[in-house]
């Protein structure tokens, strides 16, 4: 039995996570970054408060975006390396299913839905493939 349709839905979420990731990392994190640089009219003490407290959140941002970008590789590995056409798949649908799980505290719902649909479709596909081998 095909798993394209697993694949397929694990690529988008790929997709999604990497453009994220890179849209989080690049471009939000140097607009925090330059939130801290309007500092005028405020004594050095001040200025270099607020500039220490905009770091701190540009290297969360940071931290944030490149935990998308990992998941996403990670994604796409497991999936390139692991999901195979006619086997019964136990340890990657339980992967999607810890990486919703990290999407859901992420907050990051459409990769969430993307992973918990290709494992609840790989899951139910097991019994289909289960039952042509029996």
């Amino acid at each position: 039995m095909s798993r394209s349709f697993e694949r397929k839905i694990i690529y988008a979420a790929c997709v999604w996570q990497l453009i994220t990731g890179i849209i989080t990392t690049f471009f939000y994190s140097f607009y925090m970054k330059g939130q801290g640089k309007e500092t005028e009219g405020l004594t050095y003490v001040q200025a270099r408060g607020i500039q220490t407290i905009f770091d701190s959140i540009y290297s969360f941002v940071i931290t944030y975006g490149m935990f998308f970008i990992v998941v996403a590789i990670l994604n796409f590995l497991f999936t390139k390396l692991f999901m195979k056409d006619n086997t019964v798949q136990y340890k990657l649908p339980i992967a999607w299913i810890v990486f919703a799980v990290i999407c859901y505290f992420l907050t990051d719902y459409i990769s969430l839905l993307l992973c918990l649909v290709a494992a609840i479709v790989a899951l139910s596909k097991n019994k289909a493939i289960k039952r042509l081998v029996i």
